[in-house]
């Protein structure tokens, strides 16, 4: 059965200054594929790929209509932004977000090239975006990869801190109930657990939990979000193994927080206002 919505596709950071980012990305360990660009939006990013799953961190090239609401939101800073979700295909997602009331923009077409075996192809794209009056603090949007086999190549996923996928996308909230409503016409009745005053989302694969400050503050005790008030603040990747992603990191000169035996914490100092956790599961 094809599905609207099946999980997460990729996370999207956005920077301001995407020369810096690119060389704070390398410096913790990432391989990060070439720059691409988004003619048509005026964006231009890199890839963090892995086997299943990719963030990336985009830039402002080019001042588009497209990009504005994106040019605004930079000006307090950047950091995570946006969770792309897979689906079977950008027209279902349309049809299915319209009955949910989600008012969505019609499917976007778009492309970037990137060079697979010395050969200059076409990654396409179709994507289906909500509107901020139907934003839960994340700006969720669908992204139909038309074609995976120039996104996701074992080759560009091996990483040198031993980065193997997303585990998850951690969001702050004042109030995360409230949220509940709106999440549900995106992932479905029932798809929302509370967790005390939080909540743990099942998008169908990796989990977006909502934290009150007071939650995210005793997780990830000395980590000052980038932001005030709510925002999506933190993404979670694993590591094939933790002591070896932190003598990586340390090596490096990359300042980390160790909370617990199982996690490592990069603040977002160190990665153009993400923060980023590390653990093995």
């Amino acid at each position: 059965m094809k599905r609207a919505v099946k999980g997460l596709d990729h996370v999207v950071v956005m920077v301001d200054g995407i020369d810096a980012a690119e060389a704070a990305y390398r410096r913790l360990g990432f391989q990060v594929q070439p720059r691409g660009f988004h003619k048509k939006l005026g964006t231009a990013n890199h890839l963090m790929i892995f086997d299943r799953d990719y963030f990336e961190i985009l830039g402002i090239v080019e001042d588009t209509a497209f990009n504005t609401e994106r040019r605004e939101w930079l000006k307090d800073g950047g950091g995570l932004a946006n969770v792309a979700l897979a689906t079977d295909g950008a027209d279902l997602a349309f049809e299915a977000f319209q009955q949910a009331g989600l008012h969505p923009d019609a499917p976007l077409f778009f492309d970037r090239a990137v060079e697979v075996a010395g050969k200059t192809e076409l990654a396409k794209f179709r994507t289906v975006r909500i509107p901020k009056t139907n934003m839960p603090v994340v700006g969720f949007f669908v992204c139909e990869q038309q074609t995976p086999q120039f996104v996701y190549r074992a080759e560009w996923a091996e990483h040198p801190n031993g980065a193997r996928g997303i585990l998850g996308v951690t969001v702050i909230a004042d109030q995360p109930a409230k949220w509940t409503p709106e999440l549900e016409k995106y992932f479905g009745v029932g798809s929302v657990t509370r967790e005390g005053e939080s909540l743990m989302v099942n998008t169908g694969t990796q989990p977006i939990r909502y934290l009150t400050c007071e939650d995210y503050a005793a997780r990830y005790p000395g980590i000052v979000p980038v932001r005030q008030g709510d925002h999506p603040a933190l993404l979670s990747v694993r590591v094939d193994d933790l002591a070896t992603c932190a003598a990586l990191l340390t090596g490096n000169g990359v300042r980390i927080v160790k909370p617990d035996a199982g996690r490592l914490i990069v603040p977002p100092s160190e990665a153009a206002h993400l923060t980023l956790e590390f653990s093995e599961r």
